[in-house]
């Protein structure tokens, strides 16, 4: 009976050796061959996010070894950290699943405590982005504002998403530094209603949205003079708006510039797309090399002219390194920042409709 056992024992050994074997022998064209490949969005379908990773989707496969079928699916929740955390660590580690995060939601641990991120920047796999971005934060002309001065004495209501994202923090990290006004009224499940709730009146702008988004969707708008941009949010400025204060050139302090330099890192990433730390290192080299591989396919290009979306792509590697330097940033300043963000007078979550 014992030597049964130990019988027993060295079948499941050498079983358990030859599969791991086996799986380490499959190529990258072996595994995905026949395979779906998901690209998870963290906010609601039609936005600038969304319609990005749905442009990727569409070539992404082409390139991939094995020539998978790749699809978007959209998982809303706290502006994408649900998502975030959930292909971080919930989801198989395989190399199927592609999150698509908003850009500021990868910086979420630099909030320490106060942020609800399980996921560590550094050691997830980077797989590209579509463009570096800038930011706008607009008015509509109900508002009454006119220029980004206007805020010093005056309130401005503004849309945003989740708890801890984006489209919160930042107002909030301008307002606690520069002195402008803003008052978030959060929950809106992605750009899509943002905008929405600006036609509506229930808000009177937005805090921060993309260039690269706002020129496909609300350039009439602008055009028209029913939205004012007040300043752009970045590190620099889009060629498109010369003209427009960058957010950066109106700190008061040589401290608070780089605070903000710190937090707009963020917009480096752009769109930004990652896998799990986990898959493995064969499998994310195939997605980087697809991913860059795609963004030169002059059909995407001809697509992406066509939705007024910029490719300006930034590399995986690019991205690693844009992590690791931003969490290099000394403690101190970190902290500033961090309470700079996590105050949030008046904020209002919307009762979900």
């Amino acid at each position: 009976m014992h030597i049964r056992v130990v019988v027993a024992s060295l079948i499941v050994a050498i079983y358990a050796n030859s599969s791991v074997h086996a799986q380490s022998a499959q190529t990258p064209a072996d595994f995905y061959r026949g395979k779906t490949v998901t690209i998870y969005v963290g906010l609601s379908p039609g936005g600038g996010y969304d319609q990005n990773a749905r442009l990727v989707a569409r070539y992404l496969g082409k390139y991939i070894p094995g020539e998978p079928l790749v699809v978007v699916r959209n998982m809303p929740g706290a502006g994408g950290l649900v998502m975030t955390n959930h292909i971080a660590n919930a989801a198989p580690k395989d190399g199927l699943h592609i999150a698509a995060p908003q850009r500021g939601v990868p910086f979420e641990p630099l909030l320490g405590d106060a942020s609800h991120s399980k996921f560590d920047p550094i050691k997830l796999n980077w797989i590209g982005s579509t463009n570096s971005d800038t930011s706008v934060a607009v008015a509509t002309r109900k508002s009454g504002v006119k220029s980004w001065q206007d805020l010093r004495t005056r309130e401005l209501i503004i849309a945003g998403t989740g708890m801890g994202t984006e489209s919160v923090t930042v107002p909030y990290i301008i307002r606690n530094l520069i002195g402008l006004k803003f008052r978030v009224i959060a929950g809106y499940p992605g750009g899509s209603e943002m905008n929405l709730a600006m036609q509506r009146g229930e808000v009177e702008g937005r805090g921060t949205v993309s260039w690269t988004s706002l020129k496909p969707h609300l350039k009439d708008w602008v055009d028209s003079g029913d939205l004012v941009i007040l300043f752009q949010i970045g590190l620099k400025k889009h060629p498109d708006i010369p003209d427009v204060p960058l957010i950066t050139d109106l700190a008061d302090s040589p401290e608070k510039r780089k605070m903000l330099e710190l937090q707009f890192s963020a917009f480096e990433l752009g769109r930004p797309q990652f896998v799990a730390e986990e898959v493995p290192a064969d499998r994310v080299k195939a997605l980087r090399r697809a991913f860059d591989a795609a963004m030169k396919d002059p059909a995407l290009l001809e697509d992406a002219q066509k939705q007024d979306l910029e490719i300006n792509p930034v590399t995986g590697e690019e991205m690693t390194e844009v992590m690791k330097r931003v969490f290099a940033t000394p403690k101190d300043l970190v902290a500033k920042l961090a309470e700079a963000s996590s105050s949030q007078p008046d904020l209002k979550m919307r009762e979900p409709k």
